[in-house]
């Protein structure tokens, strides 16, 4: 299931007439498990590798759409992990716990469009939100006042291929100063590109990185951005020179270079102003865990 895929680097695969894009509306139920069958008559396609991670996740009630959003897959140990906002698996407001849906329903499955085989195919696969009683997702030691969890992917087989986000990209030794362009990757309103390929959304570092904001492990970024991009994975990304840490100057590079940057959640709509968690938050979802937390 694991593919390797070098960082930064573009791939290539073959890749039929792809599927023009979708919007899932709400009255639509996505497809089950199933493919999304479009090999035929294959032509090499370049895509980048970013566009690899981000996968669309259909919010579901006894089987009814009730929403969309974004995750991504990481590996931990042996096992494969979905990082998302906390509000999308439990579908209530992490600050008042109110629930998000105006027919008051909250999900009890995600079904995730993951690649299939060969790549160029997708693949879907649902998982339960809740097994014997209790919450099958893993949240931070501060519960639903960090909105990112880590969903164990249990469904998942030999037909699916999973690109995980290499953690250790947060780790790249490129300053992110405020003001600087960041991408959002993801699904807005469920729109996907070509194939199940997510869409990158532009915006740009709103508030200083280096500081938590409002006292939470996150900082603002000020991006146009629509329902659908929850769970996100956010990043710089740079052509040409940027500084580090150490006091270097980079002066040009063959190929762009990129931070991760972490996880986007929710927009303030009237200021345009969204928050991203900062990677480590997902470290300390795990290392909760391993203390018996879930």
């Amino acid at each position: 299931m694991l593919q390797s895929a070098t960082i930064l680097s573009v791939f290539f695969f073959t890749l039929a007439a792809m599927t023009n894009c979708t919007h899932a509306q709400d009255n639509q139920t996505p497809q089950g498990s199933g493919k999304f069958d479009t090999a035929s008559n294959s032509t090499p396609v370049r895509v980048d590798n970013l566009s690899s991670h981000s996968l669309l996740v259909y919010q579901l009630n006894r089987g009814h759409l009730i929403g969309t959003a974004t995750g991504f897959p990481i590996r931990k140990g042996g096992d494969f992990y979905l990082i998302t906002n906390w509000h999308v698996v439990s579908g209530r407001d992490p600050t008042t716990n109110n629930i998000e849906n105006p027919q008051g329903l909250v999900p009890d499955t995600l079904r995730i469009v993951h690649h299939g085989k060969p790549l160029g195919r997708w693949i879907t696969k649902d998982e339960p939100l809740v097994s014997e009683g209790k919450n099958r997702w893993l949240e931070h030691q501060s519960g639903s006042k960090v909105d990112v969890v880590a969903l164990p992917l249990a469904s998942i087989d030999d037909s699916v291929q999973i690109f995980p986000l290499d953690l250790a990209l947060a780790q790249v030794d490129m300053i992110a100063e405020v003001a600087m362009a960041v991408v959002i990757v993801g699904f807005p309103a469920g729109l996907a590109g070509p194939g199940r390929f997510p869409i990158w959304k532009s915006g740009s570092i709103a508030s200083e990185p280096g500081l938590d904001f409002g006292g939470e492990p996150v900082f603002l970024i000020d991006a146009t951005t629509r329902g659908g991009m929850s769970g996100s994975p956010v990043y710089l990304k740079l052509w040409g020179g940027y500084r580090t840490e150490t006091g270097k100057s980079i002066i040009g590079t063959a190929r762009a270079s990129v931070r991760f940057l972490g996880v986007y959640s929710a927009q303030q709509r009237q200021a345009e102003l969204g928050k991203v968690w900062r990677p480590r938050v997902i470290d300390e979802i795990f290392h909760h865990a391993e203390k018996g937390g879930s």
